[in-house]
């Protein structure tokens, strides 16, 4: 049965890598901050006592396309010529970790994918990587902080259909606010990151967000991660209308930034950044129901292995 099971681990694995991901300007995934480390015992180190020092420890973080920013609701353009973008929902049984980092609660792992647009109004194909949060919300929407916001990673990826070269930006982030209500009823999806005795979620379904969707009006620009190194190759879709959080699921959130040496105010917010000119855009998600994901081409040699280890896999049961 144990080598059963590791069988099949590994074939999972052995699939799932076939998938090629663009490459990032920096290792973000590989906690590969080039240039700071998180703490407060050096120089370099970054926290969020002083956010606006970290261009100083950083270049990126000094640009002028950074992310969050205060999106003034007035200011966007229609998305008139934009197909609303396609989210393609996915009840996930594919495992997720809990990554160590200190600046936030993070899960990374695969789960669906989704087509978006990029600056150049070219669509293109990103699956999840990991999500994460911060508390209170780093978007605001017309001067207006909520309790959280929940971080969706997306990366490119390089198939028969897309090639990375031609994508410009390799992330896509949905940006989910939250914001607390008494009547509102806890989501299953956030149980295991507070539950000590799991390190690895074993399901994870997206319809326990957009399911609870009333309003599914986003608003898209060009910015960067809001963490250092602050890279700039990120597609932003805010949803502006909160969804509703229990005090207790709140609570679990706030407790964890429980450290004033490295988090004043109990929060891991980065300040808003100046717009300088960016196109803000508005428009309304397509949510498409559950699927499965779509086939990646694989190689020869790739199918001769999985075909193999199948092989093994039926004679040993």
């Amino acid at each position: 049965m144990i080598l059963e099971q590791i069988l099949l681990t590994f074939l999972f694995d052995l699939i799932v890598s076939q998938r090629t991901y663009c490459q990032l300007p920096d290792p973000i995934f590989n906690d590969g901050v080039k240039n700071s480390t998180w703490g407060d015992s050096d120089p370099s180190d970054w926290n969020y006592l002083n956010p606006n020092d970290w261009k100083t420890k950083v270049v990126t973080c000094g640009a002028s396309f950074q992310s969050p920013i205060n999106i003034i609701t007035s200011t966007a353009t229609k998305e008139n010529t934009f197909p609303a973008i396609n989210y393609i929902l996915k009840s996930s049984t594919r495992n997720y970790f809990e990554a160590q980092r200190d600046y936030t609660k993070e899960l990374e792992g695969e789960y669906d994918f989704i087509t978006a647009f990029d600056i150049s109004n070219s669509q293109y194909k990103y699956y999840a990587r990991q999500f994460h949060y911060h508390s209170p919300s780093e978007h605001q929407v017309d001067g207006k902080n909520f309790d959280l916001e929940v971080h969706f990673v997306h990366q490119a990826v390089e198939d028969g259909e897309q090639s990375c070269n031609d994508i410009r930006n390799k992330l896509t982030v949905f940006g989910l606010l939250f914001q607390y209500s008494n009547t509102a009823s806890d989501y299953e999806v956030f149980k295991p990151w507070f539950d000590d005795t799991v390190n690895r979620v074993t399901s994870f379904d997206m319809n326990d967000f957009f399911q609870r969707m009333t309003d599914k009006t986003y608003y898209h620009y060009t910015g960067s991660l809001t963490t250092i190194p602050c890279s700039q190759t990120v597609n932003w879709y805010v949803f502006t209308s909160p969804l509703p959080i229990s005090r207790t699921q709140l609570k679990q959130f706030k407790d964890f930034l429980d450290n004033d040496d490295y988090f004043p105010d109990k929060s891991n917010n980065r300040p808003v950044q100046n717009l300088n000119g960016r196109a803000l855009y508005k428009g309304t998600a397509s949510f498409n129901g559950v699927t499965s994901l779509p086939v990646i081409e694989a190689s020869w040699s790739r199918i001769i292995q999985i075909a193999m280890l199948l092989i093994i896999y039926i004679i040993i049961i």
